[in-house]
């Protein structure tokens, strides 16, 4: 007799793996400095050990549903889970800088077989009743786990060096292990689905050159080679979509205007929440000389906004998804506006992060659930596809800066403007789309504390 699922058991395993995969992407930002030094790294190698795993992660991520749809939701996590643990303990070790990077990658890889094998036994474990309550949760984690990570690596950091940043993740492991085995759920599997999914690596290596000529945009041979191969190689990917009978992302799944919003609300988060976060980092440490901690502490009013934003989202009562999440990339758009005016002020910097902290509360939960709600069959390469948008944004969002360090003194300043630019045009396209859309409003975040 087979035991009885327990869906908040299976939202406490997803919610431990998938803080873990928010948490390192920004984890290290703070022990930069420290790990530059007892590694010997270069600039261009720093910029690889952030861009690295989240580069790895986004372009994979849809490969990795297509997978876990063929081989099981819960094994591929477990998997993802376990290989996640390993790679960081090597990575802990590292004593090489490309020992590192390619721990970052493995990172990488894991989280994107990990991700949405969590993400369709999400949903699964909540297709009515809870739904709306566990995506509260889940998304203020989501949206927290690049702010908790600077706060943690802060703390880590000045305590116990930057090698504790990575062997943290193996106590995640253990929790999310143990959660996810006492959880009893088992999702259906769809043997068939794992087919072509070695075009997600086609995908990958196109976007990480893409990524790489924006790196080195200092070196314009190297900028127009890696850019024009990967140009190629997208091209490539894009015509082998077109000419297969199971392309990797399912055109059906783009039918629904609502999950259209959700798909670019989460790619425009990913663009606007890392780079800022690794901006005001430097902000932080360099223009007011605060330690690694107190830069860590201050950066908690983000997860403190996204606490309040979610209060006023069940205070307001129901709204159309695509309706909240054109109010948060607005929100998040004046956060940039914001920065942009004076990157360098303290109180600038705090008050872009609670914007965006507000701006997050109404993005993260209404994105993660319309993507999920009513995908059937590709449950995991719907959930795969908006976390793939979601990293491959964060890649763009780190490489602008360096991009335009090139060619102005001012690029922290450009880049945040541009990307403020691209929200508020993002926020009128999702608002616009409400205002013709006969959907149903999403029911309100129930209270998120048991």
């Amino acid at each position: 007799m087979s035991e009885r699922p327990k869906p908040w058991l299976v939202l406490g395993a997803v919610v431990t793996g998938q803080l873990m995969v928010g948490v390192d992407a920004t984890i290290l930002a703070l022990a930069l400095p420290g790990m530059a030094a007892d590694l010997h790294l270069s600039s261009q190698a720093v910029a690889w050990v952030m861009a690295a795993y989240v580069l790895a992660a986004g372009s994979l991520m849809i490969a990795g549903g297509r997978v876990a749809q063929a081989v099981g939701y819960r094994r591929v996590m477990t998997l993802g889970l376990i290989a996640f643990g390993l790679a960081s303990a090597v990575g802990g070790a590292a004593d090489l800088g490309w020992l590192l990077i390619c721990a970052r990658v493995a990172q990488g890889v894991a989280a994107a077989a990990m991700t949405p094998a969590a993400m369709a036994r999400l949903s699964a474990a909540f297709p009515d009743a809870g739904r709306d309550r566990a995506y509260a949760v889940f998304g203020m984690i989501m949206g927290s786990g690049t702010a908790i990570g600077l706060l943690l690596g802060g703390v880590l950091t000045q305590l116990a060096g930057w090698r504790a940043c990575l062997y943290v993740n193996v106590a995640f492991v253990v929790v999310a292990l143990v959660l996810s085995t006492l959880a009893g759920d088992d999702v259906e599997r769809s043997p068939g689905h794992g087919r072509g999914s070695w075009r997600g690596a086609v995908l990958a290596a196109g976007a990480a050159l893409v990524i790489q000529a924006l790196t080195v945009v200092d070196d314009p041979g190297r900028a127009t080679a890696s850019g024009v191969a990967g140009a190629l190689v997208l091209i490539g990917f894009a015509a082998s979509e077109r000419r297969s009978t199971a392309p990797l992302i399912p055109a059906a799944l783009f039918e629904s205007a609502t999950r259209r919003v959700a798909y670019y609300g989460l790619f425009l988060w990913g663009v606007a929440t890392i780079a800022t976060f690794v901006s005001a980092n430097g902000s932080l440490q360099h223009d007011h000389h605060l330690a690694p901690l107190a830069t860590g502490a201050l950066f908690s009013i983000y997860p403190a906004a996204i606490q309040l934003g979610l209060f006023l989202s069940r205070r307001l009562g129901a709204r159309p998804p695509d309706r909240q999440i054109g109010v948060g990339l607005a929100l998040l758009g004046a956060g940039q506006i914001v920065f942009a005016l004076s990157p360098t002020s303290l109180a600038a910097v705090l008050a872009a992060l609670g914007v965006m902290g507000l701006g997050t509360s109404q993005v993260m939960p209404a994105a993660n659930s319309a993507m999920n709600r009513d995908a059937g069959p590709h449950a995991g390469v719907a959930g795969a596809v908006g976390t793939t948008l979601q990293q491959l944004g964060a890649s763009v969002g780190l490489a602008i800066p360096v991009a335009l360090a090139a060619i102005t003194a001012h690029a922290t300043s450009i880049a945040i403007g541009v990307t403020a630019l691209a929200l508020v045009v993002g926020s009128a396209l999702a608002l616009r789309q409400q205002a013709g859309s006969t959907a149903t409003p999403a029911p309100t975040p129930h209270e998120t504390s048991t």
